[in-house]
């Protein structure tokens, strides 16, 4: 064979070899995820020299490249090295990595512009040096955070090591239901390997509360321990079945001997976890004075301890409420406790603070007669009980007082109250002396309406006038005009006050319309020496009730006033009648020379309205006597009187007198003739016959 078909042969057999030891190139188009080897799961290797080897699991085709990726996130948000190597391998030397870190890695292949997927192992390895059991340190836990709820379906109990100089071999991981005592090694458990994550060998059950805490392991020892995180297993409450905490401590009235008491509640729902809470102390049981807020929408805790420093000797109140999904559910009840942290907070005698009162709200209208008197102890120290008065009089006049022994006496429901009533009440605490209370200082008087609330005009009755009395004489410049509903009663949005000089109210009213019903006003200054007349109506959707009847009554600050009216005396004596005419029936005689107080004339000015007077005092009779006489039978004035006074008959008010009465007829007999009946004919002096007709005489 010649030199040149050696050469051709030798070539034809390079060639096939070639072609035995060489696979087409993959279709763009259906590239698919490589499977990683190697470094196997969380295995440690040296960073120097790190191989990291893949499989592609179609071997008829081999991809144009691959891409291999490393990063320390396991979201791959960082990338710390990318290399692409030729599809003909899969195997490549990482460039000298960090020490003591974890490295996420994975690759695709590529043909032309078009890459595969990933692989789809979230695979990791960490570097070396592995720690000796004096570098250990507690890790730091990261997921779930203090609080959290979480999913073991889905989720991994994660934490993160500290130290850049190396790495435990494993971890233990401590999970306690409950308590952070961790006596209860149930649900214990171990990595195995440097890795940062953990989750429940055995389902846990749900909405349970766990303490977990976490350990390095290394050269047969464990490391210090982390701090440890309380978390609730799912699944979270959703906001629309959110229920009201139920509170454990401090308990209703419950006594706490430390600034910063831990509040304790339960959830009453054992199906879910709420993610959050909101607890609120306020130093007013209507929660409106907030001292302390802690709104945790995403700390599922069952305990909170107070960051505020609260004052010693006080009162407070909190409340509890469960959030989830960032929103507020119901609130717990309203519960009070008190700061006595050395058990020196009772009152001294005379020392009690004054009660603050919550309810009724001042001039209140309540819709029956079930009133609440609430207060509350502003603080200071505890009193040995409490007491109440409560009145209808704007002075507590008629006032009922009421103790109540205890210490956290602060309500009284009092029985027995009257319908469509105004009441004052106020409330006072007391110490206990010598067997008895000694009550300190009355808070100021507060004031509210039992009901029922008018609704209608038509409800409306004409109020009651209580005082002044009609006809009475006060001796104040400002004195109180009380009225109450007629009945039956109902409260109406307000009065109207009529208060005038002249009987018939035909001058200026000196009061006006109030716009809330209360049954007390207090009015002046007024004259002193002067006569007032008054009415009151009840007022009620902008429209008028029947008013009360007209009552007078007259001011007297001295007693030395003359009573209202024109003084007079008599220039001869005259009857005094009920009327202006004869047919009346005289009350009085007057003598020549009695002093009279004319107090009305008629409208022709012919008679005068008079009251006769005690001539030694000169002050009207008890009950008075109030008659009718002539005009021109007296004259103005007093002897004894100031000279220069002036009086005049006609400055008095017109008054109409008496109607006369129609006078009955005298009988007049009929005059006998024979047929008058039986009874006329005896009445005429005859006699009736047998014969039926009149026999005269």
């Amino acid at each position: 064979m010649s030199k040149k078909a050696i050469i051709v042969f030798l070539l034809f057999v390079l060639f096939l070899i070639f072609l035995s030891g060489c696979s087409p190139t993959c279709n763009p188009g259906s590239l698919e995820a490589p499977d990683l080897v190697s470094p196997n799961w969380r295995e440690v290797v040296d960073g120097t020299a790190a191989v990291l080897d893949w499989s592609y699991p179609d071997a008829s085709c081999d991809p144009e490249d691959y891409e291999i990726i490393l990063s320390q996130e396991r979201d791959y948000s960082v990338i710390e090295h990318t290399a692409l190597v030729d599809g003909s391998t899969t195997v490549w030397t990482a460039p000298t990595l960090d020490i003591a870190e974890e490295y996420f890695w994975r690759v695709r292949a590529k043909v032309g512009s078009t890459y595969g997927p990933y692989s789809h192992e979230l695979r990791s390895f960490f570097t070396e040096p592995t720690c000796s059991a004096g570098d250990l340190v507690a890790p730091n836990l990261v997921y779930p955070d203090f609080g959290g709820i979480y999913d073991n379906d889905y989720e991994s109990l994660e934490w993160d090591w500290p130290s850049s100089t190396c790495i435990p071999e494993s971890y233990r991981v401590e999970v306690s239901m409950g308590s952070p005592s961790f006596a209860d090694t149930t649900y214990n458990g171990a990595t195995g390997s440097p890795g940062t994550r953990w989750g429940f060998g055995s389902t846990p059950p749900i909405a349970t509360q766990f303490w977990w805490r976490v350990s390095a392991y290394a050269d047969g020892a464990y490391g210090p321990i982390s701090m440890a995180k309380m978390f609730w297993t799912a699944p979270s409450c959703p906001a629309s079945s959110l229920v009201a905490p139920i509170q454990e401590s401090p308990l209703d009235d419950g006594t706490v001997t430390s600034l910063d008491p831990i509040f304790v509640w339960s959830y009453p729902d054992p199906s879910c976890a709420p993610e959050g809470n909101r607890v609120l102390v306020s130093d007013t049981p209507d929660m409106s004075s907030i001292v302390f807020d802690a709104n945790s929408p995403t700390i599922a805790a069952r305990a909170m301890i107070s960051w505020e420093t609260l004052t010693d000797c006080k009162e407070y109140f909190w409340q509890v409420s469960a959030i989830s999904q960032g929103i507020e559910g119901p609130p717990s009840t309203v519960h009070r406790f008190v700061i006595d942290t050395g058990g020196t907070c009772a009152c001294a005698p005379g020392a009690t603070t004054i009660p603050v009162r919550t309810g009724p709200g001042n001039y209140e209208i309540l819709p029956d007669t079930n009133a609440q008197l609430r207060w509350y102890n502003p603080g200071g120290c505890f009193p040995d009980g409490a007491a109440v008065q409560i009145a209808t009089d704007y002075d507590f006049a008629d006032m009922d007082e009421f103790t109540f022994p205890g210490q956290f006496v602060t309500g009284y429901d009092p029985p027995s109250l009257e319908p469509a009533t105004q009441y004052r009440w106020k409330a006072a605490f007391y110490v206990e002396e010598l067997g008895s209370p000694v009550i300190g200082d009355y808070s100021g008087p507060r004031s509210f309406f039992t009901g029922p609330e008018c609704t209608s005009l038509a409800e409306v009755v004409a109020p009651i006038q209580l005082e002044p009395a009609d006809g009475s004489v006060v001796d104040t410049l400002n004195p109180a005009l009380k009225y109450t509903t007629g009945t039956p009663g109902c409260i109406p949005d307000g009065y109207l006050l009529n208060l005038h000089k002249l009987p018939d109210l035909s001058d200026p009213n000196l009061l006006t319309e109030y716009g809330f019903p209360a049954t007390t006003n207090l009015i002046g200054p007024l004259l002193d020496c002067t006569r007032y007349y008054w009415k009151v109506t009840a007022v009620q959707d902008a429209g008028y009730g029947p008013p009360s009847p007209i009552s007078s009554f007259f001011v007297d600050t001295t007693g030395t006033c003359l009573p209202p009216g024109v003084p007079g005396i008599a220039k001869s004596s005259n009857f005094c009648r009920q009327g202006t005419y004869e047919v009346f029936k005289a009350d009085w005689t007057v003598v020549e020379g009695d002093r009279i107080l004319a107090i009305a004339r008629n409208p022709l000015s012919t008679y005068l309205k008079i009251t006769i007077l005690d001539q030694k005092t000169k002050k009207p009779f008890e009950p008075e006597i109030r008659c009718w006489t002539y005009i021109k039978a007296y004259e103005t004035g007093w002897p004894e009187l100031p000279a220069d006074q002036t009086y005049r008959f006609e400055d008095l008010p017109v008054e109409n007198p008496p109607i006369p009465p129609t006078p009955t007829p005298t009988p007049v007999p009929p005059i006998c003739n024979e047929k008058l009946s039986l009874e006329d004919c005896r009445a005429a002096g005859g006699t009736y016959t047998d014969k039926k007709y009149c026999a005269c005489p």
